[in-house]
């Protein structure tokens, strides 16, 4: 088995997966207004899905496998592909909006898959203007139902300025009463700049609402995420890849829905995996291909100038 590694050293043991480019929410940091969704034929099948899977497994090594969207939980038959990869010796993970966790939570729970549910409000109005959506009290109930189970659950939170910078602290206070962890994650420039300027926090900011009322001790660096321990038991997590990029200790690949490898979120290039795939698999140039491409990782994000290339949307994030 060859380990991935591009030319700074780094080895990629971790993939996530855009199952679909489609979103029951609008959430107006995600889905840009003019966004179409993809036609069906130019998604990965099911089966590419887990071939790919194998190949990253088998020849790589790679250990976890992040199913994410768009809202992967709208992927017809997701509970099969789940099926398929959990017999291949890697931690599966899968980020969702909420809103239909409830139809999966004793499968996940019997696959052993770590669920990631985004929540950036408890306010109905709030929720609203951030989504185009009113199913709040359908996701915060998926969500106690969920930490109940005893899933590996996390919440993440996208800071806003202006829209839920003052209910941080009822954030932490939810999270800590169902004994999960909460992520705040800095807002990333995937909108255009004005909107992007309008509503970033940086993480030093977020830490200082939070010590109005906690103390806080530092607990680990999970690679993405800066995890702290509060005075109350609750645990809260950074994602600060603004202000505190963490490029250098990057882990993952991403395959966007309609099946190419980008290297970083805010490359504009991106590798086709369909030309391997479609009429007829070619593993063997594949795998070599794979090998290659990611030799072409960028140093960092900050070297990358202007808007990303990709559709939050259809990249998974």
């Amino acid at each position: 088995m060859k380990f991935l590694k591009d030319g700074y050293g780094r080895r990629f043991d971790y993939i996530r997966i855009s199952l679909t480019d489609r979103c029951n929410l609008g959430c107006f940091y995600c889905k840009k207004s003019l966004f179409k969704p993809l036609p069906r034929s130019e998604i990965l099948t099911l089966e590419e899905i887990t071939f790919l899977v194998s190949v990253f497994r088998e020849q790589f090594g790679i250990q976890k496998v992040r199913l994410t969207g768009g809202e992967p939980l709208l992927r017809k038959e997701i509970n099969k592909l789940i099926e398929n990869i959990s017999g291949m010796n890697v931690k599966i993970k899968i980020t969702t909006n909420g809103v239909f966790l409830d139809n999966f939570i004793e499968f996940f729970k019997e696959k052993k898959v770590s669920v990631n549910v985004s929540l950036d409000t408890l306010n109905e109005e709030k929720f609203f203007k951030i989504s185009g959506d009113r199913n709040l009290k359908k996701v915060i109930d998926n969500i106690q139902r969920c930490a109940s189970s005893g899933i590996n659950l996390k919440i993440n939170t996208v800071a806003l300025r202006g829209i839920n910078d003052d209910e941080i602290l009822n954030l932490i206070n939810f999270s800590n009463s169902i004994g999960t962890e909460i992520r705040f994650i800095e807002f990333m420039p995937f909108v255009d700049p004005e909107t992007w300027r309008t509503y970033f926090i940086p993480e030093e900011e977020i830490k200082r609402k939070i010590l109005e009322k906690f103390s806080m001790r530092f607990l680990e660096d999970s690679g993405t995420a800066y995890v702290y321990k509060l005075d109350n038991g609750g645990r809260v997590g950074f994602i600060s890849t603004v202000s505190r990029p963490f490029c250098d200790s990057c882990s993952r690949l991403r395959i966007t829905a309609d099946g190419k490898i980008v290297l970083c979120m805010f490359d504009k290039v991106s590798y086709p995996l369909m030309d391997f795939l479609r009429p007829n698999i070619r593993e063997s140039d594949l795998i070599d291909f794979i090998t290659k491409v990611v030799k072409n990782k960028p140093r960092g994000f900050i070297e990358l100038k202007g808007e990303p290339a990709f559709e939050m949307t259809r990249l998974g994030g």
